[in-house]
């Protein structure tokens, strides 16, 4: 009983096979498009060294970071923490690149979003309290050890911006003690692989029967064996 059982559990697994194969080439296609539509592609670098405000009338000014070949005006994402360094509220010298920034950029190339990971390394509990108060950070954003000191990550998330050809830069620029590097992504396009539907489908359709025929020949030889 139990090799019989075993026997229709191979058949059942066989005719899920050939059913499956029946699709195989425009599966693999449709899964190829998909990952490529899904993926980026490596655009250029560059590495914001530092930082500085413009003002636009009164009371109104935006943060722009200071990069190597271009500079990026913030829309959103790093304004409270870059009032803070700049203020001296936190010591800049104890803040590190975590992981270097991720930018995509739109189809025009000339607006970016990312995020920059940074790490503030405190030296007591109340450094600790000063870090997680000012930059409204969780306890869940910091480890440390038993003397008290510790790291707590900075996720600069939501970063906006626009880029805009290198200025003269002023001399009264707040510069990052380590500087961080960015990594400039464009969104991959739709992928040419499209025009090979009709060319996979009709593979499919004229390979089918032979799936279906040779499953059936298997199918065959497993009744006799079932038979006996």
């Amino acid at each position: 009983m139990n090799n019989l059982v075993r026997k229709m559990d191979n058949v059942l697994l066989l005719v899920l096979t050939v059913l499956a194969l029946s699709g195989c080439a425009t599966k693999n296609l449709k899964n190829d498009i998909k990952h490529h539509e899904n993926g980026r592609t490596l655009y250029n670098n560059d590495v914001i060294t530092a930082a500085t405000i413009t003002e636009s009338g009164k009371e109104n000014y935006s943060w722009v970071f200071i990069g190597n070949n271009f500079d990026y005006a913030l829309t959103s994402g790093a304004s409270d923490f870059l009032r803070t360094l700049v203020s001296g509220k936190i010591d800049k010298a104890r803040v590190r690149v975590s992981e270097d920034g991720t930018f995509t950029l739109n189809k025009e190339k000339n607006q970016f979003s990312g995020e920059v990971t940074l790490k503030y390394s405190y030296r007591d509990q109340s450094e600790k309290m000063l870090i997680l108060n000012i930059l409204k950070l969780s306890e869940w954003y910091c480890t440390g050890n038993n003397k008290g000191a510790g790291e707590c990550e900075i996720k600069l998330s939501g970063l906006q911006g626009t880029i805009h050809q290198k200025a003269h830069v002023p001399a009264d620029v707040f510069r990052f003690d380590h500087p961080i590097k960015v990594k400039f992504y464009t969104r991959n396009t739709l992928s040419a692989k499209r025009l090979l539907y009709p060319a996979a489908v009709a593979t499919d359709v004229v390979l089918s029967p032979l799936y279906l025929l040779g499953g059936v020949a298997v199918l065959s030889v497993y009744g006799i064996i079932l038979l006996h």
